[in-house]
């Protein structure tokens, strides 16, 4: 019984011990003393502190897709009232679209989402706002597309969209 007395006596004086020596680090060098063991206050610091300059970083503009409702359209067709001819003096051929050049600027290169890449050469009387129309070579084929919405992007990041109205 004394054996287990002096054993109960020897870890309990151990404990009050490194209680001890946790408080006295605490106090002394709080910095180092294990977060586990003692959670402490953070102090407020009333030094003045050193602002560090912020890190410049180049960052890509992002794609901009606008929707549009485009159709399809293609030459000498009376009942469309078009010809050979685009607006911009060039003859008419795939790859071309009619805009509002207060929209898309004449000249520009356009995308459109899952179809390709088309240059805004051509107005129309009902191409007012958002919507465009894509010239194909043959009237069947513009028939076929008929009208949809799609999706635009302006493949030069000088060009911007205007803002128009439905």
């Amino acid at each position: 019984m004394k054996k287990y007395n002096m054993i109960i006596n020897i870890l309990f004086w151990t404990l009050i011990t490194f209680i001890s020596f946790v408080a006295v680090m605490s106090v002394t060098t709080p910095e180092q003393v294990a977060g586990a063991l003692m959670v402490r206050q953070q102090k407020q610091h009333t030094e003045t502190q050193t602002v560090k300059e912020p890190m410049v970083v180049s960052v890509q503009k992002d794609v901009e897709w606008f929707y549009f409702e485009a159709t399809g359209y293609s030459a000498n067709d009376p009942a469309q009232g078009t010809d050979d001819t685009t607006y911009t003096g060039l003859e008419a051929e795939e790859g071309m679209v009619a805009v509002d050049p207060e929209v898309i600027p004449l000249g520009t290169e356009i995308v459109i989402k899952d179809i390709g890449t088309f240059v805004a050469e051509d107005i129309g009387g009902k191409i007012k706002g958002n919507r465009i129309d894509i010239f194909f070579d043959s009237k069947q084929d513009a028939q076929a597309f008929g009208r949809e919405g799609v999706w635009v992007k302006i493949k030069d990041q000088d060009v911007h969209i205007a803002q128009s109205l439905p």
